[in-house]
């Protein structure tokens, strides 16, 4: 069965629509301070997650709160990887990573980076990723004997690099790489849920650009205007299908 995971508790221990979005998703991605969180963000999402029965990720990001972790730190490696550390000692316990942001696309494209980061990983005994399909960073990890849970987006449009034959996230700083229509989101939902494809385009098209994608889970930001309404409806087309 298709799983919804969703990136919270990047806005304190008792956000409400993030409690509310515990009861329905099936895996947290956790903040651990890197673009957001804290400790006591944590501890209060994992008691959530025990009484919803809902798995666990540590959401890991470049160390930079005041971009929320969504532009590209230019820090050695070592660096980054040691800020990684610090983050995952939030979550000493689960075994599961999301990178988070500008981390999750640069691991994505770069094969340097996603090799340093699968090492790291394996060293740190991380045994699931979730990641793209056919990410430089999922190569790395399967090459490390990392397990990779495939991941779509509900509300985030996607692109297509014709050189390459891969499909992109549309960059946040353009204006239509965000869904915030419920009923759009829930359809982009339902084709990969049902069909395995997406559109892959400047929006809006009478004739979408249809593209297979791979997924075992869809990613919802708790961040979006739309996400309890989409992750509750999301939950009922999942289990209906």
């Amino acid at each position: 069965m298709m799983r919804i995971n969703c990136d919270i508790g990047e806005r304190g221990p008792d956000h409400a629509i993030d409690k509310r979005l515990m009861e329905v998703i099936h895996i947290a991605n956790l903040a651990c301070g890197g673009h957001a969180g804290d400790g006591a963000s944590v501890r209060a999402f994992r008691a959530l997650a025990a009484e919803n029965s809902v798995e666990l990720a540590a959401h890991l990001s470049y160390p930079d709160r005041p971009n929320f972790g969504r532009r590209v730190l230019p820090m050695p490696v070592p660096a980054l990887l040691a800020s990684l550390q610090e983050q995952l000692a939030l979550l000493p316990d689960v075994r599961r990573v999301k990178f988070h942001g500008a981390l999750y696309n640069e691991s994505c494209r770069d094969r340097d980076l996603a090799a340093a980061l699968s090492a790291w990983l394996a060293a740190a005994g991380i045994q699931e990723i979730l990641a793209p399909d056919d990410a430089a960073i999922t190569l790395a990890a399967r090459r490390q004997g990392i397990a990779v849970w495939r991941e779509a987006f509900a509300e985030r449009r996607y692109e297509y690099g014709e050189t390459d034959q891969r499909l992109y996230l549309v960059d946040r700083s353009q204006p239509h790489a965000s869904i915030t229509d419920l009923e759009t989101a829930l359809a982009q939902a339902e084709e990969i849920v049902k069909r395995r494809r997406v559109s892959a385009g400047h929006p809006p098209s009478s004739h979408p650009r249809w593209r297979a994608i791979k997924a075992d889970t869809i990613c919802i930001h708790s961040d979006s205007p739309i996400a309890l309404d989409l992750a509750v409806r999301l939950r009922h087309l999942i289990e209906a299908s």
